[in-house]
Formats: C-alpha cells, sequence, structure tokens
C-alpha cells in the first residue's frame, strides 16, 4: 500500500477510491507504490511525489490483452504520473490569494490535477488486479455480489453494460454510507459519481485500452478483461474495508 506521510488523504473515499480508488476509504490503490516523502511547507502546498509502479509480468501475458496493449497503456499512465508531479511543483509557487472562479492559476492547476491524479490511481487499481485467471472471487466479496447483484453472472452482465454505456471508466465500489456494492460510470478520470465509496476493481473503457487488440469491439475486450481478472488483488482490497455494521 502506498506511503503517504504528512498529509492529508487526497480524495478520500470518493467515487473513485478516491471512487475512492483505494483500500478502507483511504483513497490508496491496494498495492500501490505511489511514493510519497512528505512535509508541510506553507499553506496547503505539500512535498510529496508520485512513482510509477512497474507493470507484473503477468501482465504483460494475457490470454486477450496483448502485449504492446500494456506497454503502451502503461506509457499513459507514467504520463499521468509525470504530470502530477509537475503541476504539484507549480502548485508551491502559485499565489492563492489571486485565485477566483472564472480563471486564475490556482484555479487551473488544482482542477487538473484531479483529473492527472485520477489518472495515476485509475490505473494502479486497473494493473493491480490484472494478469490472474478471470473465473469468480470467494469468501465475503462473491457472497455480497450475489446478495447486492442476485448473483455473479447478473453482476458481470451489469459490468459488461456499463462499461459498454461508459465513455471512461467503470468501478465496483463499496458505498460506506449504504453498505452495498455497485457498479458506478464515470466518463473521466476526475469523474466521481458517489462521495464515500472505495473502489475495489476498475475497467478501463477508454479507446486506448482495447483499440490495438479489438478495434471498435469494446465488447470483445470487456470479455477479455474479465478472463484476467485477478480476484486474489480485488478481494484484498475489499477486505481491508471497514463494513458497515
Amino acid at each position: 500500500m502506498s506511503n503517504y506521510t504528512g498529509r492529508r488523504d487526497f480524495m478520500k473515499t470518493s467515487a473513485l477510491g478516491a471512487l475512492s480508488l483505494g483500500v478502507a476509504g483511504s483513497g490508496l490503490a491496494a498495492g500501490s507504490s505511489l511514493a510519497a516523502e512528505s512535509s508541510i511547507t506553507t499553506g496547503s502546498n505539500l512535498e510529496y511525489r508520485f512513482e510509477a509502479k512497474p507493470l507484473k509480468e503477468s501482465t504483460l501475458t494475457m490470454d486477450g490483452i496483448s502485449r504492446k496493449t500494456m506497454e503502451e497503456h502503461f506509457k499513459l499512465y507514467q504520463g499521468y504520473v509525470n504530470k502530477s508531479n509537475e503541476i504539484l511543483g507549480l502548485l508551491k509557487t502559485a499565489d492563492p490569494g489571486k485565485g477566483n472562479q472564472i480563471y486564475s492559476d490556482i484555479r487551473v492547476l488544482k482542477h487538473e490535477l484531479t483529473f492527472a491524479i485520477g489518472g495515476v490511481k485509475n490505473h494502479e487499481i486497473y494493473f493491480d488486479h490484472l494478469g490472474g485467471k478471470g473465473g469468480r472471487p470467494e469468501g465475503q466479496l462473491l457472497a455480497d455480489i450475489e446478495e447486492n447483484f442476485g448473483s455473479f453472472d447478473a453482476w458481470a452482465a451489469d459490468l459488461k453494460g456499463t462499461g459498454i454505456a461508459a465513455r471512461g471508466w467503470v468501478w465496483l465500489a463499496y458505498d460506506h454510507d449504504t453498505g452495498t456494492l455497485f457498479n458506478y460510470l464515470g466518463d473521466a478520470q476526475n469523474t466521481f459519481p458517489v462521495w464515500n465509496a472505495t473502489a475495489i476493481l476498475a475497467l478501463d473503457t477508454y479507446e486506448h485500452a482495447y483499440f490495438i487488440d479489438y478495434a471498435v469491439n469494446r465488447g470483445a475486450y470487456i470479455d477479455a478483461f474479465m478472463k484476467n481478472i485477478d480476484w486474489a488483488a480485488v478481494e484484498k482490497r475489499y477486505d481491508a474495508i471497514p463494513k458497515k455494521s
């Protein structure tokens, strides 16, 4: 798990894990390598940087998602890491006294930071649970999917249908208020459909995730995605969440 010191969790339990994109409402992806050497400077400016986590070898030898696709996809993820760090650097010199809601340096930088960091965290979940053997989860996660969706097959059909409809991402997330699982849809890296929910599974539906292998056949890509889920990684993230009693 990412090691963040000296700062408040960023995008805490929003709809991407930031749904919250993370573990137990922390806003951090399980197994993430986001690095943080943090120290408070002035105002809200903090010293920390993101570091890209290398792809697992198993994600480069998948059934139905090619090495070429994953290598190119990883480059995009690296771009989000680099741009996040660049924006954080620029924020050190942005004058908060000159901010306004129409246009200002601090407004632009902080808005675009949500897109950049969203791209980091979305991809960290996505890459983390790829490279598996598919099938279905076990234990409490399977039981809760069946309770919330009627059956695992019904959940899978809903995930695929949501994936066909989404322009950017789909997240299976746990809602801390209702104690339920739901497949949320987002059209961008920083589209957060609901607050106080933690994403445990992320499906990238941008064309770059599948166009090399499937052209415009997104449905075939989602089928391949399902065949390569590492459910142990998803279960680990889910088991770490404090559940509503």
